[in-house]
């Protein structure tokens, strides 16, 4: 009689723990979805802007999701999905910079480094997204405007100007303290108004 008092308890508790588990699976599924809905159309925006190939942009958007629900199921610590979202696909877009087999001959004749490449924008046409920071000169002249900048301050401008990124966050993406990450910002927009202000006058 113990016994199966015992075997029923034993029995009950393992039905609660599988309840819990799976109370904890769906609370992470709506918020992963939550999050998706939320930041899918700015990485798919910065991938399709680095990597100029919709297939390819959209590859690396789902492997970046893929990674963040990979640690939300692990149970890490996620401060900042957004910028950890980012992060992940910075450094999947270097990765693909880094596997392309060959130079272009524009690249070439201009002499540009793998680092200059892999921080810079290209413009996009418009018949590639449905996005309105495409839609007429204005879009396009900001991100060709940002190409200009120096290295070091093209990734937090664009991040900070166009999607609207935290200055703490983007020290996050970057790998830099958050006090170096305001100074490239705001160095960097003093260098972007320096070069509007020279177009205008022209």
């Amino acid at each position: 009689m113990l016994y199966f008092k015992y075997r029923r308890r034993n029995v009950r508790k393992r039905f609660l723990i599988r309840l819990y588990i799976r109370g904890i699976k769906m609370e992470l599924k709506d918020k992963f979805e939550s999050i998706y809905k939320l930041e899918s159309d700015s990485i798919f925006r910065f991938s399709l802007l680095r990597v100029s190939d919709r297939d390819q942009a959209l590859d690396i958007t789902q492997e970046a999701f893929l990674r963040l629900w990979q640690s939300m199921e692990k149970g890490e610590k996620i401060i900042s999905p957004k910028a950890l979202l980012f992060k992940i696909t910075h450094r999947l877009i270097i990765d693909w910079y880094r596997k392309k087999k060959s130079l272009s001959l524009d690249k070439i004749l201009l002499n540009k480094t793998d680092q200059e490449d892999e921080y810079s924008y290209d413009i996009v046409d418009e018949k590639t997204t449905n996005d309105r920071i495409y839609e007429g000169v204005e879009g396009r002249f900001l991100i060709d405007k940002i190409n200009e900048l120096p290295t070091s301050y093209r990734h937090p401008v664009y991040l900070r100007l166009v999607e609207d990124v935290s200055p703490p966050e983007i020290a996050k993406i970057m790998g830099i303290s958050a006090n170096a990450s305001s100074v490239r910002i705001n160095r960097g927009i003093e260098e972007l108004r320096k070069i509007l202000g020279s177009y205008d006058d022209k």
